[in-house]
């Protein structure tokens, strides 16, 4: 979707001129405009094999048209925007919770700094900065 001038500037200010997901304040320039629920930006087409063996083809251009609209946007940082990808927004969150443990399997900076104390991983439930604006952050976070 193509937004105007216009659009982007009130995107941009949806939630207080900030990341709908880290919370960072947000340029006039730099920032993405992130499909809520993403849109496959693959084929223009589904394969699936029917019940009885036969290969059906289904478009995917009216699934892309109902998701291609202003009220599935969210303004995002590049970092967010880029790391969420085509990921739902529970996906997302469920990839940020896993940082913490990638890292340290995967780093042996991130084991030498935690071992001397300098990283303390915190568990705690991943609340996007959107639920925090609108009063929507799950019970007991």
């Amino acid at each position: 979707m193509a937004l105007t001038k216009k659009q982007r500037a009130e995107l941009r200010m949806k939630f207080d001129g900030r990341c709908a997901y880290c919370g960072c304040e947000l340029q006039e320039k730099g920032w993405h405009a992130d499909h809520v629920e993403p849109i496959y930006r693959g084929r223009d087409f589904n394969r699936t094999i029917t019940d009885d063996g036969r290969l059906e083809f289904q478009s995917r251009v009216a699934e892309r048209a109902a998701l291609d609209v202003s009220e599935n946007l969210n303004p995002a940082c590049k970092q967010c925007n880029l790391f969420k990808g085509g990921h739902t927004l529970e996906g997302f969150r469920e990839q940020i919770a896993h940082q913490a443990e990638r890292a340290r399997a995967y780093s042996v900076n991130f084991r030498t700094a935690e071992r001397f104390g300098l990283i303390e991983v915190i568990e705690k439930p991943v609340i996007f900065w959107f639920e925090q604006y609108n009063g929507e952050a799950p019970q007991g976070a």
